[in-house]
């Protein structure tokens, strides 16, 4: 059996991040015996669907799967209607993070798709491959698949979640390409996505969990650093961002991590998400000397209230200690903020971006509020919009703002009008680039008020967008410092040694 994976193309953005689910996947059924191919059109983001059904079927699949996000569902199911128009034996596989809230609705909406996966899909794939290849009929005994039966829709009883990392083969990064993915380092030089974890135990109202759930579970230390040398070893490669949900979640692994990286010598980087409420002082300072070069933290808001409203479980107090002192330790810090989370205000949204200015990030990004399926918000507003089409709905499900197909929110969650939503967004943008910590330091080694006037200026979106800016990477020299690293030695990220 040849299995044809298939990620869509993201609007007019390159996806930067070798799609790892769809690794995990085709490693999986390889194992079992089968062939597997993968596609990613995220790197395409101009690829046609008829381009795309060309290239796929191309190489004979005898079954196609189609990978979903929800603001790419409208593109997916064009997609599955294009493969069966041309090649109707082949039988047309979803899954991903949008079909596994909407399982049975999607065989029932979306005819030209003959089974979805829902939640972890290694295993239930890998059953489904073998299933297809002895010619059976019933799938009703495969765990987490919902398929077209005789009578219509049928889910399937849910597959456990994975308890042991271990068992499941690395990602197959040969079949990924991931030589083609511009991903980079905060230094320029080429950077990979690896998972150490799956599961978040938090339960932020805004955050999915359908995939992984509540259950944390971990990959051994030694077989992260392991997988790390295999990379590096196959593809020269020295950073790595764990994309996992919350890196930092059980201290003790993180700590030990850190003493194996030092005693080992790797010269490896990496980067990692964090929340603000679970590390020391010495925690950073102890990963800085381990490699770590940057940290991702959810914030979110600068207002306590809304904080609490969206089940944050984190104080301000705790966010400008986290970040100063990542700052301290020589670590870059990137801070993600929601604009239009529920009962946003003109007074809360400024709160937002004073905070953003605030801090010592080296990077920040201000998203609109977005209820994605399978969240808190969505399950407290789905009810209410009874007659919106799914697809024309779900297609405006992106944060970010300004693409081609997303000028609104899907849902405006705010007390604000949505035209001043999407101000507030754009004025938050410019002002951290114009006076945050970032700007700030540039803007101390400009020379003269007229520079320092000029940096401003080159900082306006509509400036940018016309190329103009010759003061644009200028802090790079002050703010990120590259010292060579020679075992332990941490990252200077700030110009203060």
């Amino acid at each position: 059996m040849r299995l044809a994976l298939v990620a869509p193309p993201w609007d007019v953005m390159v996806n930067s991040y070798p799609p790892l689910g769809l690794g995990y996947v085709a490693a999986a059924v390889k194992q079992r015996g089968h062939e597997v191919s993968i596609h990613d059109f995220g790197l395409f983001p101009s690829a046609g669907v008829p381009e795309i059904v060309e290239q796929v079927l191309a190489t004979n699949p005898t079954i196609i799967g189609i990978t979903t996000w929800t603001h790419l569902y409208h593109v997916c199911c064009e997609l599955a209607q294009a493969f069966k128009r041309r090649a109707p034996q082949i039988p047309v596989l979803m899954g991903g993070p949008h079909v596994t809230i909407f399982p049975a609705e999607t065989l029932v909406d979306e005819a030209a798709t003959d089974f979805v996966i829902f939640g972890e899909g290694e295993i239930t794939c890998g059953d489904l491959m073998d299933a297809l290849g002895r010619g059976d009929s019933d799938f009703s005994n495969i765990e987490g698949l919902a398929w077209r039966g005789h009578d219509g829709a049928v889910r399937n009883s849910d597959r456990g979640l994975t308890r042991d990392l271990g068992e499941l083969p690395l990602p197959d990064r040969e079949l990924m390409q991931i030589e083609r993915y511009p991903l980079r380092a905060w230094d320029g030089e080429p950077m990979t996505t690896m998972m150490t974890s799956r599961g978040c135990p938090y339960a932020c109202t805004y955050c999915f969990k359908g995939l992984f759930g509540r259950r944390y579970i971990t990959t051994p230390n030694d077989a992260i650093i392991a997988e790390m040398d295999t990379i590096h070893e196959r593809y020269g490669i020295t950073h790595f961002y764990f994309v996992d949900d919350l890196f930092v979640v059980n201290v003790n692994r993180l700590m030990e991590f850190t003493q194996e990286m030092v005693a080992r010598k790797t010269g490896y980087r990496w980067q990692c998400l964090a929340r603000v409420d679970r590390l020391t002082r010495e925690h950073y300072h102890a990963m800085a000397a381990a490699g770590c070069s940057k940290i991702h933290y959810g914030i979110e808001t600068g207002d306590p209230e809304v904080m609490v409203r969206v089940d944050k479980e984190a104080t301000l107090d705790e966010v400008r200690n986290a970040v100063a002192w990542c700052d301290e330790a020589g670590i870059l810090a990137k801070g993600y903020f929601m604009i239009g989370l529920p009962g946003d205000t003109e007074q809360s949204v400024r709160r937002t971006i004073d905070l953003a200015c605030e801090l010592p990030l080296h990077e920040a990004m201000f998203s609109l509020t977005t209820p994605f399926p399978g969240t808190g918000l969505w399950n407290d507003i789905k009810d209410r919009f009874d007659g919106i089409p799914r697809k024309e709905l779900f297609r405006r499900a992106s944060y970010y703002y300004g693409t081609r197909t997303v000028s609104e929110p899907m849902f405006n969650l705010s007390q604000l009008p949505t035209k001043r939503l999407i101000e507030l967004v754009e004025i938050a943008e410019y002002e951290f680039r114009t006076r945050g910590h970032r700007a700030r330091s540039i803007e101390a080694e400009l020379d003269s008020p007229v520079k320092q006037w000029f940096f401003k200026f080159t900082q306006r979106k509509w400036v940018k967008r016309l190329g103009v800016g010759p003061f644009k990477n200028m802090g790079k020299k002050w703010l990120v410092r590259q010292t060579p690293l020679s075992g332990n030695a941490p990252v200077t990220a700030t110009g203060r040694r």
